[in-house]
């Protein structure tokens, strides 16, 4: 993963089974390769390492307390102590994971030195915001998901838990109605302190797990409390839900199911069970930990397809590429794969073809990051649509970004391209040679020239329609890769033109396949005769197509934009207030209210402007 993710687990009240979804969750993500950092926050009953006391490397002396108290007496050596008290936990088949415990338990001044905490004082006079961001940093550059585990009930350090800490805050709760009140009011608590903190962050996402749900011996109460929880929990999965799924899907999916030989002692069922098991109870444990793995992103195949869901996380952490394409083809296309070899070499880029290791086609297509197809009109090859399956599963949004890229022969080879490839993007060699499409795919891979992207070859509608003057280029292909990554399919020209194209009716099927056209109004974007004509166009489409500017810089908008509802990034000049202005507008785009959940909930990316 790219960047670390921090993740507390909280619960109201204890005896819901918190520390052992934590426990069990880190067993499994550490399993599957990630890199895993558990800490124990729970000073006043400290509890994590009991599940992990058998596979520590060493006993662990020193812990959160040892570096609170370091922070106190020497403040601003937040990033020289966060990983000192580290503990390695080694698990079996050669897995591992880190502990940070509550801290020297065993010693008997622990509890008198804990009394000494005093956390407002901390962070008036001994800086501990600053250490704690400093922790935060250091622990997400070393790792792939931190799990914190939180104090139970309302305290202050369960409020830094939950508010300062996290990137996601899993909160577990039982089917009664104090846990529910009690946990939903904590959230709420946590929503509007994480709010008000001096640091840049995006919006703390919840995930509502439902813990030792027994449905089984009583079935219609089961049922009963299953759609209560789902109407309560809904505001709580609206950030990250996609569009169309329903709470009682999402919820029966972060639910973990009651087993009682697991309520005795501190297990790790998930050192035994298979994650693929649904009579088990890490089955459970697996779609969450998938879940977390994945950053909350493409949930609609977990509901649709939970398996696939959680093989793509398992494969995202383990995948160490060899080669950097693999050339999938048939039998009459093999030399034209040899050329594309040769020429992907040329240009700093190394594969594989499928016609070299026939019988091992689906082992040397994992060992290689992306794929390329070629496809002619001979119709569909079965090995080809073998790769193409396994590959779009194993890779489809994991954390490792894997790309397809189909090269057809013609314009009539577009019919025959396999049923899972039609969606995506196309090299017709009708309009370029192969030397521009090994050109532009290795450009794509290294992204240093967006402008040779593959143009789209679907039938199908845009969401949107970027217009800009080309001075605003490096702010709006920005914005775009913003509208995708919530789940928008975005037209601008540098991604959709390919060497071949015919421009103007090119850009002209883009602007009139769009259900909105987004208008990038600048003070270059009010002197182009091109832009102010796209412009012109989309207002006479009111009716049937959406007209939306966006003023950026330091614009004064013309009349005939200023009468229009448009949003506005000039003051947009902190990465919290571009993030809301950039929701703000795919919301506008999908005619989505102000509280409604966008289709994806993603990572975004900052324009040069705020740096």
């Amino acid at each position: 993963m790219e960047t670390g993710q921090i993740i507390t687990f909280y619960s109201y009240k204890g005896g819901v089974g918190r520390s052992f979804a934590l426990a069990n969750t880190a067993v499994v993500l550490a399993r599957w390769g990630y890199r895993v950092l558990c800490v124990d926050w729970d000073l006043e009953a400290p509890g994590l390492s009991y599940y992990f006391d058998e596979h520590l490397a060493s006993p662990a002396n020193a812990g959160l307390l040892e570096m609170i108290e370091e922070a106190r007496a020497t403040p601003g050596t937040g990033e020289l102590t966060a990983l000192r008290h580290r503990t390695p936990v080694r698990l079996p088949e050669g897995a591992h994971l880190d502990l940070i415990t509550a801290g020297g338990v065993g010693d008997e001044t622990y509890i008198s030195r804990l009394q000494q905490v005093d956390w407002e004082e901390l962070y008036e006079e001994h800086d501990f915001g600053a250490t704690l961001e400093a922790w935060r940093d250091e622990w997400m550059s070393n790792y792939d998901l931190v799990l914190v585990d939180s104090r139970t009930g309302i305290t202050d350090a369960g409020g830094i838990c939950t508010a300062q800490v996290p990137d996601v805050l899993v909160f577990a709760y039982t089917a009664n109605q104090q846990n529910v009140d009690g946990v939903l009011d904590i959230v709420d608590r946590a929503m509007k302190a994480r709010d008000g903190l001096p640091y840049d962050r995006p919006r703390l996402l919840t995930v509502p797990l439902l813990s030792r749900f027994d449905a089984q011996t009583e079935y219609e109460q089961g049922e009963v409390w299953r759609r209560r929880l789902a109407e309560m929990m809904e505001p709580r999965l609206r950030d990250w839900a996609p569009r169309g799924s329903s709470a009682g899907e999402l919820l029966q999916r972060v639910t973990i199911p009651y087993f009682p030989v697991w309520s005795f002692g501190e297990l790790l069922p998930a050192l035994t069970e298979s994650p693929r098991n649904s009579e088990q109870v890490t089955y459970s444990i697996a779609s969450l930990a998938a879940l977390l793995a994945r950053r909350l992103e493409d949930v609609g195949l977990l509901i649709e397809n939970r398996d696939s869901y959680v093989e793509t996380a398992e494969q995202a952490a383990r995948q160490d590429f060899e080669v950097d394409v693999f050339i999938s083809h048939t039998r009459v296309q093999e030399p034209l794969a040899r050329t594309l070899q040769r020429l992907f070499l040329e240009n700093g880029v190394t594969s594989w073809v499928a016609g070299e290791n026939p019988r091992h086609r689906a082992q040397f297509a994992d060992r290689c990051r992306h794929l390329v197809m070629i496809v002619d009109e001979t119709g569909e090859d079965l090995f080809q649509n073998h790769d193409t399956a396994l590959f779009l599963r194993r890779s489809v949004h994991t954390t490792t970004e894997r790309l397809t890229f189909p090269v057809v022969t013609s314009s009539a080879a577009i019919r025959e391209l396999p049923r899972l490839a039609q969606s995506l993007q196309v090299f017709n060699l009708e309009d370029g040679t192969p030397a521009q499409a090994a050109r532009a795919i290795a450009a794509r891979i290294r992204r240093d020239s967006p402008s040779l992207r593959p143009h789209s070859s679907r039938s199908g509608r845009y969401d949107v329609y970027l217009s800009y003057a080309h001075a605003d280029s490096n702010w709006t292909l920005v914005l775009a890769e913003n509208l995708k990554r919530l789940g928008l399919d975005v037209f601008v020209d540098e991604w959709e033109m390919q060497p071949g194209d015919h421009w103007p009716s090119r850009l002209e099927a883009g602007l009139s396949s769009a259900d909105a056209v987004v208008a990038v109004v600048s003070t270059d974007w009010a002197r182009s005769d091109y832009t102010l004509q796209e412009y012109a166009l989309a207002a006479q489409r009111a009716e049937r197509q959406q007209l939306i500017p966006v003023l950026i810089g330091d614009v004064v908008p013309p009349p005939h934009v200023a009468e229009r509802n448009y949003v506005d990034f000039r003051d947009a000049l902190t990465p919290r207030a571009y993030v809301e202005q950039v929701r703000q507008l795919a919301r506008a785009i999908l005619h989505l209210p102000e509280d409604a959940p966008l289709p994806r909930s993603a990572s975004v990316v900052l324009p040069d402007t705020l740096f």
